[in-house]
């Protein structure tokens, strides 16, 4: 929420306490940013270790990149999780076992991490050793996104890792900042360069969650909020980064699905793709050339996936999809909005194209007042668009069964009218290549949307 939107809140809830001779706890955006920087975090120290190149080096012009140390802080998150499961506040709102939700037709029914069926299986493997029966599963839910802060700060990248767990909804927790590597136009081509830049990205990941793997197989005594100290077993749940990320995370070459084995090629392809998996990977890596597996199945062979140090975790099965950058941005904003554009231009010429797009600013201008949903004034016409320009913009001008997977809570009809949704959109897209617009539909960004149904 912006800073604009927290005033305007503010604003309006002090007007309904006017009567009572009351004041919201902010007076403004500014007063509620110094109460949370004022607030006590935990007790849960800053760390921090360094890492460096120890590979073969060049006998003279050693690079830059090869001399640097660069420093990764974190704070443990086994003590960050402990932490967040002993806060009373919580108390009443875990879940302390993975469950099935039915309807009063006996349809499932899924709306809370736990109840999904990854959950359901992973506490199956939990109890096949017979110390853990009666344990918690706790699993990790992890995100991480490069970001660039201008405010004040010149432009300067940040790096943040996100910690947060299935049992307890909405909250999330910062336990790191991992070093950026940067070196110079000359050697950012440099497949050493590249190779350590990733191999740097999973290294720092396995050392920061190292504290946690002893209690992946095994139990560890852990306070809850009710006060009551229970077994809790810990594995690594959904991994949330954007498309960049997934393809670092997985050791995944450029426009292939980090998934799935479709070809980079086919992502269009009508017929459903074998999952990735980690015991497939590493076969591959060893019976293949590094270019074989490069060019025909998309692996890096130099890049080992920080999951592999770790029991019950592949990457390829934890990595979350990307709403914002797949749908909103991708799909929708970059592809759709931009292909009937054009669309329009081919069959209708220029003068008449930009006649059509008026009208339909127009229509979007025109719509009424609703609860949930952003006006536009002036149409598409805006400079930039943010996250929430482009979502907001999707509800006017999609249908609403697309928009289904922002939901609370879905069922099994759900779940069958998304995939004619997605079934629909397949076959009517195919007129924007009929008619020249797009060569091939083998997008990334497109081809995500067929995994959405399976991991809900």
């Amino acid at each position: 929420m912006s800073a604009k939107q927290i005033d305007t809140l503010l604003n309006l809830w002090a007007a309904t306490l006017i009567k009572h001779n009351d004041t919201p706890p902010f007076a403004n955006h500014r007063d509620m940013y110094a109460t949370i920087d004022a607030t006590p975090l935990s007790d849960t120290p800053w760390k921090s270790f360094t890492m460096s190149y120890n590979g073969v080096r060049p006998e003279q012009d050693v690079p830059p990149w090869m001399d640097g140390q660069y420093d990764v802080w974190y704070r443990d998150p086994l003590q960050m999780v402990r932490s967040m499961l002993a806060n009373s506040d919580f108390d009443g709102g875990i879940e302390f076992s993975p469950y099935h939700d039915y309807t009063t037709e006996d349809k499932r029914y899924w709306k809370n991490f736990m109840s999904a069926d990854w959950a359901w299986n992973q506490a199956d493997v939990i109890a096949q050793n017979e110390e853990n029966h009666g344990s918690t599963f706790v699993p990790l839910i992890i995100g991480s996104n490069k970001t660039v802060v201008s405010v004040a700060t010149g432009q300067t990248e940040y790096h943040p890792l996100y910690l947060s767990i299935g049992n307890i909804h909405n909250s999330v927790v910062l336990i790191g900042f991992l070093s950026i590597l940067k070196s110079t136009k000359e050697h950012n081509n440099d497949v050493k360069y590249r190779n350590f830049r990733r191999q740097l990205f999973q290294c720092s990941l396995a050392k920061i969650f190292k504290s946690v793997k002893p209690f992946m197989e095994t139990f560890d005594i852990t306070r809850f909020p009710d006060g009551h100290f229970r077994r809790t077993v810990y594995g690594f749940g959904p991994y949330i980064a954007d498309y960049p990320e997934q393809l670092i995370l997985s050791g995944v070459v450029q426009n292939w699905c980090p998934r799935c084995l479709a070809n980079r090629k086919d992502l269009d392809g009508t017929q459903p793709c074998l999952h990735q998996r980690e015991a497939h990977t590493e076969l591959l890596v060893e019976q293949l050339t590094y270019k074989q597996a490069w060019y025909e199945y998309g692996i890096i062979a130099d890049v080992v996936p920080f999951t592999n140090y770790f029991p019950r975790a592949d990457i390829h099965e934890l990595l979350s999809l990307d709403i914002l950058h797949q749908i909103i941005k991708g799909t929708f904003k970059d592809h759709l909005v931009n292909w009937v554009g054009e669309y329009l231009q081919v069959t209708h010429g220029a003068h008449h194209a930009a006649e059509i797009i008026d009208d339909i600013d127009r229509r979007i201008a025109a719509v009424a007042p609703f609860a949930g949903l952003q006006r536009f004034p002036d149409g598409r016409g805006f400079r930039q668009w943010t996250g929430d320009d482009s979502k907001a913009l999707m509800k006017l001008q999609l249908k609403v069964t697309f928009l289904k997977m922002w939901c609370e809570a879905l069922t099994e009809d759900d779940l069958i009218q998304l995939q004619d949704a997605l079934d629909r959109f397949h076959k009517y897209r195919e007129i924007f290549k009929a008619t020249g617009v797009v060569s091939t539909f083998s997008l990334p960004h497109q081809h995500s949307l067929c995994h959405y149904i399976s991991l809900i």
